[in-house]
């Protein structure tokens, strides 16, 4: 593996942006981070001077992979703004540092209708498992695969899916590969598209409903303003925001927009961490 340097601006944190939930091919250990990222291993550790990276992907893809990790982006001037709100005020001093990363919108989407109804642990099992299977082979990776195309998945049977502890949730990946390979959607074009008219084609797909939508909304494409509800985030807004009072995912999402506009999915991310931090479980 080559070394290279990113440079990055406090108060990023490459631990909590890995360990918030948004991509699955990481694991964090004391000292560094290992993922797989753009069919190549990377290495990072978090220094006084930014971000000391082992991959070997092309130096020219280090944009790329600085993207991916969100370590491109204006937290300091990003945390003020959201500091106003009173909330996210109280949680920043605990979840300062994490960004948005950006993925790989086929990666993202699969990985997130995965995620139904599922855990952390669970969702990083399935989806190693997926690239073991159907992946191919990485340099300098012995145990590890790159994700499997759609191309790759069409015709894989429901019971080897199912070997990769997808559950109930194999029919609707195998789907997903079959619209994406036959071209049925096109997930680079809807990159282009505005929110409204992305989120709509995103919920036309099997096992697409409004927090897969919205996941992959944020961490494939960007959209700010969208903001993914969990069981975790809906408790959370409705005890510090409603006092309690219930509230639906989609009156939630509609008021975090309005309230955060395009730091929306930053908001989020803080109030994710925040729940899990100080235990505010879902019912």
């Amino acid at each position: 593996m080559s070394p290279a340097h990113l440079s990055v601006a406090p108060p990023y944190h490459l631990a909590r942006t890995l360990q918030s939930g948004q991509c699955f091919r990481w694991t964090v250990s004391a000292h560094q981070a290992r993922g797989i990222v753009d069919g190549t291993v990377a290495v990072v550790t978090q220094g006084p001077r930014g971000l000391a990276v082992c991959w070997d992907g092309p130096r020219r893809r280090l944009a790329m992979l600085r993207s991916h990790l969100g370590a491109d982006q204006p937290l300091a001037e990003i945390e003020r703004t959201l500091a106003i709100d009173p909330v996210l005020r109280r949680l920043l001093p605990q979840t300062s540092g994490i960004a948005l990363m950006r993925q790989d919108p086929w990666e993202c989407l699969v990985s997130y209708v995965v995620s139904a109804f599922n855990n952390i642990p669970k969702i990083s099992l399935s989806i190693g498992r997926l690239a073991r299977c159907f992946g191919g082979p990485i340099a300098n990776g012995a145990h590890d695969s790159s994700f499997p195309s759609a191309a790759r998945l069409p015709e894989a049977s429901l019971a080897r899916l199912r070997t990769c502890a997808l559950g109930y949730r194999a029919p609707y990946v195998r789907a997903l590969a079959r619209h994406v390979a036959a071209g049925d959607v096109d997930l680079d074009v809807i990159a282009r598209w505005p929110l409204d008219d992305a989120r709509a084609a995103l919920l036309a797909l099997p096992g697409v409903g409004e927090k897969v939508a919205d996941c992959v909304l944020l961490f494939a494409y960007g959209w700010g303003e969208a903001f993914p509800v969990d069981v975790w985030v809906q408790r959370a807004v409705e005890r510090w925001y409603f006092q309690g009072r219930t509230m639906t995912a989609r009156a939630i999402r509609a008021w975090a927009r309005d309230r955060f506009g395009p730091l929306a999915g930053y908001a989020q991310q803080h109030v994710f961490a925040g729940a899990r931090r100080l235990k505010i479980r879902p019912v």
